[in-house]
């Protein structure tokens, strides 16, 4: 129910009627305010109104515009790309050097899997070139074995300690097949150095004396190891002729030979080391002596 006016109580029509902020009609009728106070009402009804426009109004900001723009910004935040460290140490590990550009350009560890190229192609069996001192075993052998690696690269050093003894044990000292190592640098300017020395050491003969100390000092990536300081000192462990091996390392006169390897792998798609071209067919990765012994053996029995 609501409370009615009487007729005595009511307002005339002809009588000014006065806005009040609170109390009745006929409260405002029968006590008029003083002239003084009436002239400040419609001035503060309006600011009152411009207020509560202005606080509905960010109200209505925070509660449905905002959401909505976050909402419609979500998809874009999602999808933001981020640099991941941990997977780019083991994408260089795993072969994939396409994959470490897309993530250091900020793509994201699965769109650089997905970015990857096919991965190396089989080649004709002299599709590489091969310098003396590079090889082992039989050059006129029936099966070449061409292997792409980086002295850095802890796959290529448990091929070498795990794989590679009995592998050149058993058809290398035959002469049964040919052996050639070929630098595939990619993991670090410690990487180049590393191979440039071994070709400063292949200079004066001793390339398999300082292949093998590499890998077997072998400690991390890029952590000072393979300086040029201590790569003179590992020549100086055996015994090469510091006058020529010094000068070669530190004025980069094998450096052209390691950018000619590690392009000859590229032109193949070998994408990471260690990758073997087994007559041209390639094997990726430290695989064990027998997959390399089924592949082998089944080349040199004409299959």
């Amino acid at each position: 129910m609501s409370e009615q006016l009487s007729p005595e109580s009511a307002p005339s029509l002809q009588e000014p009627l006065e806005f009040q902020s609170m109390g009745s009609v006929a409260e405002a009728a029968a006590a008029p305010a003083p002239a003084s106070r009436l002239k400040w009402i419609a001035p503060a009804w309006f600011f009152l109104g411009i207020l509560i426009g202005v606080l509905g109004f960010a109200a209505y900001n925070v509660l449905v515009v905002k959401p909505v723009a976050s909402t419609a910004a979500a998809p874009s935040m999602a999808a933001a790309p981020t640099f991941d460290a941990v997977a780019a140490r083991s994408a260089a590990r795993d072969g994939t050097l396409d994959a470490i550009a897309t993530l250091q350009a900020g793509g994201s560890a699965a769109a650089a899997q997905q970015q990857q190229p096919q991965g190396p192609q089989t080649v004709a069996p002299n599709a590489f070139t091969v310098r003396g001192a590079n090889q082992k075993g039989n050059a006129a052998a029936k099966v070449t074995v061409v292997e792409f690696a980086d002295y850095q690269c802890p796959y290529c050093k448990r091929f070498e300690q795990s794989v590679a003894p009995d592998l050149l044990k058993q058809y290398v000292d035959s002469g049964k097949i040919n052996f050639v190592y070929k630098h595939s640098a990619f993991l670090g300017q410690e990487s180049i150095w590393a191979a440039q020395a071994a070709e400063c050491a292949a200079d004066q003969g001793k390339f398999w004396e300082y292949h093998d100390l590499l890998f077997n000092k072998q400690n991390g990536e890029n952590g000072g190891t393979f300086t040029k300081e201590n790569l003179i000192k590992f020549a100086q462990e055996l015994k090469l002729d510091a006058t020529k091996f010094d000068p070669c390392l530190n004025n980069d006169v094998t450096l052209e030979r390691v950018k000619a390897d590690t392009l000859e792998g590229r032109n193949a798609g070998v994408t990471g080391t260690p990758t073997f071209f087994i007559n041209g067919k390639p094997l990726v990765g430290a695989q064990p002596l027998q997959t390399f012994q089924q592949q082998i053996d089944g080349l040199l029995l004409g299959q």
